[in-house]
């Protein structure tokens, strides 16, 4: 008897993707154990080439068009990938090593985030170099400008704070060495490339850690990784990742075993998320609804019920108002979680999405039947369509109520596009 229920396999794909359909959920029931579907999840062999599209990567320094088909692009992807554990890690590293076109052009950030999916799922330390050196992150932090003569400690400030270590983990003049260890890593404008100018190199002797050489930016972000801070690290990017999959505020145990068993296998992503897939506490009842899905999730999990794609029903119309615009973190902390999805504007956006999406649903014919059905049969319908697998009695009861008073209006045309505005709106398809 498998270790394992179709519940699991449901929450384990709307936590590691965006949601399964019918045909994957099926396929991971068929698997002979849990830690046999977490590594079919897990597997990342079928992730599809990335290019970058011509209209993102404008030679012309303009910002709304790029911007529209670096986000499309992203969507689509998320929406139709076979291997949606990678989009999802991508949008954990976009909010928590978090650049924005605010300091950049929408190009700059789409190529950050082709790096950072490239590299998700790897060795963390390979993954935070690149980021470091990233055009993107150069100039969002001052990086781009940070040299001997004046160092800018704005990059490496938040590299320990909120990158890599957390607030308390590192003094003062642990910032003052770590800025200083990062001159001369610099940003070339013409070439839109990071550039390493050794004579804007503070190449003298450093205190990072109570370590005093003459450090290097990259050897700093080593030690961090690898060296004498690493148990800080393992358990600030282990917390992260738990409470971005799981819940929120993991317990000390928790916390503990996930950082020995991402250290035992060198700081790898993947072993990581393996391990927070198979704790038993990642299944429990209260894990089950213990996260909002984010706008952005929301959105995907909307296009792939409705099997539409960006083109059609245009993201990035709708998704700044609900509060999560892609390649647009708030700021250098990135996004909150669940409360932060809750507010009138986004319910407001939400709906308006719902009411532009249940005409272009209509015109695809999707729940065209509903009409004809009794009130229970169509609810069934909208609730399979949209991936909810086990609705609230309040969220039946009140759809099962409005089919039954638009069929005895005789609008029964209705009740097909409103099903579908329904449907995205129940609190059920608001969880992740």
């Amino acid at each position: 008897m498998a270790d394992f229920t179709r519940p699991d396999v449901v929450h384990l794909l709307r936590r590691a993707g965006f949601g399964g359909r019918p045909a994957e959920i099926t396929a991971l029931l068929a698997l002979p154990s849990w830690a046999a579907v977490v590594d079919r999840v897990l597997d990342t062999s079928a992730n599809p080439a990335d290019t970058i599209p011509a209209a993102v990567d404008d030679d012309v320094d303009r910002y709304y068009p790029p911007w529209v088909a670096a986000v499309q692009y992203w969507l689509d992807r998320m929406a139709t990938t076979p291997t949606p554990i990678v989009e999802k890690m991508t949008l954990f590293w976009h909010g928590n090593l978090a650049s924005s076109t605010d300091a950049c052009l929408p190009r700059h950030l789409f190529r950050q985030i082709k790096t950072y999916r490239a590299l998700a799922l790897g060795d963390v330390h390979t993954l935070l170099q690149a980021m470091a050196v990233d055009p993107a992150m150069l100039q969002y932090l001052n990086n781009a400008s940070n040299v001997a003569a004046e160092p800018n400690e704005n990059f490496a400030r938040e590299l320990m704070e909120l990158f890599t270590l957390g607030n308390g983990a590192f003094t003062e003049a642990d910032v003052v060495g770590m800025a200083r260890a990062w001159t001369g890593y610099n940003y070339d404008r013409d070439g839109e490339q990071h550039i390493y100018r050794a004579n804007k190199h503070d190449a003298g002797p450093k205190t990072i850690f109570g370590i005093t050489r003459a450090w290097t930016g990259p050897e700093a972000l080593t030690e961090i990784v690898r060296g004498s801070r690493q148990q800080t690290c393992a358990r600030f990017l282990a917390t992260k990742i738990w409470s971005f999959f799981a819940h929120p505020g993991p317990s000390a145990a928790i916390v503990d075993d996930l950082s020995a068993a991402f250290i035992a296998s060198g700081m790898d992503v993947k072993a990581l998320l393996r391990a927070v897939f198979l704790r038993p506490e990642f299944r429990l009842a209260t894990t089950r609804t213990a996260l909002v899905r984010s706008p952005i999730e929301w959105m995907v999990a909307a296009m792939r019920a409705l099997d539409m794609d960006a083109a059609t029903l245009h993201p990035e119309w709708f998704l700044e108002e609900m509060g999560q615009s892609p390649y647009q973190p708030p700021n250098v902390s990135g996004w909150k979680q669940n409360g932060a999805w809750i507010s009138t504007s986004a319910q407001w956006r939400k709906g308006a999405f719902a009411g532009w999406a249940r005409w272009k649903a209509n015109d695809a014919g999707i729940l065209a039947g509903a009409g004809s059905l009794a009130p229970a049969a169509a609810a069934t319908a909208a609730f399979e369509r949209f991936g909810i697998e086990d609705p609230s009695p309040l969220s039946r009861q009140r759809i099962e109520e409005y089919v039954a008073r638009e069929k005895a209006a005789n609008r029964t045309w209705a009740i097909p596009p409103n099903l579908v505005a329904l449907a995205l709106l129940t609190p059920d398809f608001q969880l992740a």
